[in-house]
């Protein structure tokens, strides 16, 4: 079975669109993954968000049947505001690496190289290559506004699509469970623009912080509810969850059984797990057997020479 996933595609006329594609990839906003689709007078690239003043679509995609790895995967670098941070790699010219940042990418002021996430609190090890060692800046996507410290909480921009995908596919009134959640991106792309009952939870105290702080800053719909402390204690909440997002790759998850019974019957999972091919599988097969629907898969993107991030959405049957 062909499990399709909405992918949001920048559509320009085809006279311009090899431009548009060379701006995209330098400014890591191409989805490699999905193919290009054209018609007679436009081509529709597949990003990973909007671009301002240009038109946009869904289009139901299945992904490529190979390896995706991030564009310039030997020296890949994410951007988060005025902040760049290149992920370490064997065999990376760093001299290279900052040259090009800071050429191609005029706002940057700091440089760090990411060494690893580590601990409980999904903390990156990073070490400071360019400019003041200030890891604060303001993100945005999707309509949202973020403030992030990249070295005291965890955050991704790698997930942008992510976010706003699964938020597009929440109903109203869907009571949610946002485990892991961080500075809050998910809680808040979904909060922009539902009307939702969100319970989030990290065990960091900084990046609960930044997410009340994250909250104060953004006209949301939502009822976004705070909670530092385990995210597996709110399992046990009386009243069950329409949907519970699990976005913690790098540490190995707990009570899956417990996590698929705190969900209400037709409830969803959103879970996203760093793993080899036959790794996937074995989650694939578990899931299976703990009456769960897959409703879509995904590689987001490379993660390793034998890894990727796989997003997965299941729904739960009582049988």
């Amino acid at each position: 079975m062909v499990h399709l996933n909405e992918v949001l595609h920048l559509k320009v006329e085809k006279g311009r669109a090899q431009k548009a594609i060379e701006k995209l990839k330098k400014e890591d906003n191409f989805l490699m993954e999905y193919e290009i689709r054209r018609d007679e007078n436009y081509v529709m690239i597949p990003v990973k968000h909007n671009v301002e003043n240009e038109d946009h679509m869904i289009i139901e995609s299945e992904p490529r049947e190979l390896k995706v790895m991030p564009q310039g995967h030997a020296g890949s670098f994410d951007l988060v505001g005025d902040i760049a941070i290149i992920h370490s790699r064997k065999h990376l010219d760093l001299d290279f690496m900052i040259g090009f940042i800071t050429r191609s990418k005029g706002n940057i002021r700091t440089i760090y190289l990411d060494k690893g996430v580590k601990g409980e609190e999904r903390l990156r090890d990073l070490e400071l290559l360019y400019g003041p060692d200030e890891p604060i800046s303001m993100y945005r996507e999707n309509n949202i506004v973020m403030k992030v410290d990249v070295k005291r909480a965890y955050f991704s921009p790698r997930l942008s699509t992510e976010r706003y995908l699964v938020s597009r596919n929440i109903q109203d009134n869907e009571r949610i469970l946002d485990m892991f959640a961080g500075i809050g991106p998910f809680s808040l792309n979904i909060g922009k623009t539902k009307k939702c009952r969100i319970i989030a939870c990290d065990i960091n105290p900084e990046a609960v912080a930044l997410l009340r702080y994250n909250i104060s800053i953004n006209r949301l719909q939502s009822e976004i509810e705070i909670y530092e402390g385990d995210s597996y204690k709110r399992l046990k909440e009386r009243e069950p969850f329409h949907r519970i997002i699990m976005n913690n790759p790098v540490n190995q998850y707990e009570s899956l059984d417990e996590v698929i019974g705190a969900l209400k019957e037709g409830g969803r999972l959103n879970i996203y797990l760093v793993e080899d091919q036959e790794s996937i599988e074995e989650y694939m097969e578990y899931f299976i057997n703990k009456n769960m629907i897959l409703e879509s898969k995904r590689v987001v993107h490379g993660y390793s020479r034998n890894k990727s991030m796989y997003s997965l959405q299941y729904r739960r049957i009582v049988p």
